[in-house]
């Protein structure tokens, strides 16, 4: 496959300098066919050292105040968080190029606003590509490794990866490879993923400012881009991922800090309420478009209806039909039931091009890992219980 028919099906995953590096070595095929071979590539070389110098230095299951073995923190970014960032960029690639091409599949691009469409599926490519974001990002996690170095207040008094003395941190041979590679590439995936994230969000924007082709009376309540709601599931690996992260964060204080579950609440609630928004703001750049079609909607269909009923009235009401007639079985009443019908749909428009579903399905995955530490402090009962009542 050549660089036109790959781009023609907007694969933003599987674009930037460390994609490129991946396919010459063989670890992924052009469409990401050997997420596999990524996967446990990934894996192996960010958590395995870990354990077996772990292991090495007496680290593994005791000896120090946190053991390898023990660190919550440390496997979920590792053994989960990882791999979800990595599916993540095959659902990604899947979900956005299949959403991509229903713009055109459905006439929703118009004639005049081909040539601005085809432009800004090119400049989200280029931003893809561009080396300057890459080089960007590996600015911010170089700088991030550097302040988790040098911060001893960031390290634990008794690790694995780090011990403190009274003016010093004295970091383990695991505790360098963790720093310096394990941790930076976690954090490199996750800002690529987050960037991917951008260029989505940018991409919806410059297409909501074209004339598109929408129909007020569309069945999707949406004027006919509903689909986009599918895209959120494209993002729900990356927003899991980091959820999961945070819960690790949050079970390592609580298992050997001593802090108490209750008062990382509002942490728990901010971030959960900040990576929906994350996901969901990108379709609001809809919203304006949606709300004039729908207020010119109203107008149109509401102007046709009432001319229908109008004529309606007159025939069957008025005594204006033809001698003999008959009013059971006849089509005018389907016609106008399937009239009521679409100006019921107008008026029901929504304004965004997504529902509950998609709201459900963003706040399952990043409540879910939290509900552990939640759980410790508060029972299903009453996790049930409590919104019930406030609801009810």
């Amino acid at each position: 496959m050549n660089r036109s028919q790959a781009d023609a099906y907007f694969p933003l995953a599987a674009g930037g300098a460390l994609h490129r590096v991946l396919l010459k070595a063989h670890l992924v095929s052009p469409l990401m066919g050997l997420l596999r071979r990524w996967m446990l590539l990934f894996v192996v070389l960010a958590w395995l050292p870990l354990l077996a110098l772990s292991l090495a230095e007496g680290h593994a299951f005791a000896g120090v105040g946190i053991p390898f073995l023990h660190d919550v923190e440390t496997h979920a970014r590792l053994l989960v968080a990882l791999p979800l960032l990595l599916a993540g960029e095959v659902t990604m690639h899947r979900l956005l190029g299949e959403m991509l091409q229903q713009f055109e599949k459905r006439g929703l691009v118009t004639q005049d606003a081909g040539p601005r469409f085809r432009e800004a599926v090119a400049s989200a490519l280029r931003l893809r590509d561009s080396i300057g974001a890459e080089v960007l990002i590996l600015a911010v996690v170089a700088a991030a490794t550097m302040f988790m170095s040098g911060q001893s207040s960031l390290i634990p008094a008794s690790s694995w990866y780090a011990a403190k003395t009274d003016d010093a941190v004295q970091i383990t041979r695991a505790g360098w490879w963790f720093i310096h590679f394990s941790v930076p590439l976690s954090q490199f995936l996750l800002f690529s993923m987050l960037l991917r994230l951008f260029i989505w969000a940018r991409f919806l924007g410059q297409v909501g400012k074209l004339p598109l082709h929408l129909a007020p009376a569309h069945p999707d309540g949406t004027g006919g881009i509903g689909f986009l709601e599918d895209t959120v599931a494209a993002f729900t690996p990356v927003v899991l991922a980091h959820a999961v992260i945070g819960s690790g964060w949050i079970a390592s204080r609580v298992l050997f800090d001593g802090r108490d579950v209750h008062q990382f609440f509002p942490e728990m609630v901010t971030s959960v309420l900040l990576l929906i928004t994350v996901v969901l703001l990108p379709l609001c750049q809809f919203t304006r478009c949606l709300a004039e079609l729908k207020r010119k909607g109203i107008a149109d269909y509401g102007s046709l209806a009432a001319s229908y009923a109008n004529q309606f009235d007159r025939k069957w009401v008025r005594a204006g039909a033809a001698p003999g007639e008959a009013l059971l079985g006849n089509a005018d009443i389907q016609s106008l039931a399937d009239m009521s019908s679409s100006y019921g749909i107008v008026d029901e428009m929504r304004s965004v091009p997504f529902g509950r579903r998609a709201v459900t399905k963003v706040a399952a995955a990043t409540v879910v890992p939290f509900l552990p530490l939640v759980l410790t402090v508060i029972s299903p009962v009453a996790l049930v219980k409590r919104p019930a009542e406030v609801l009810l």
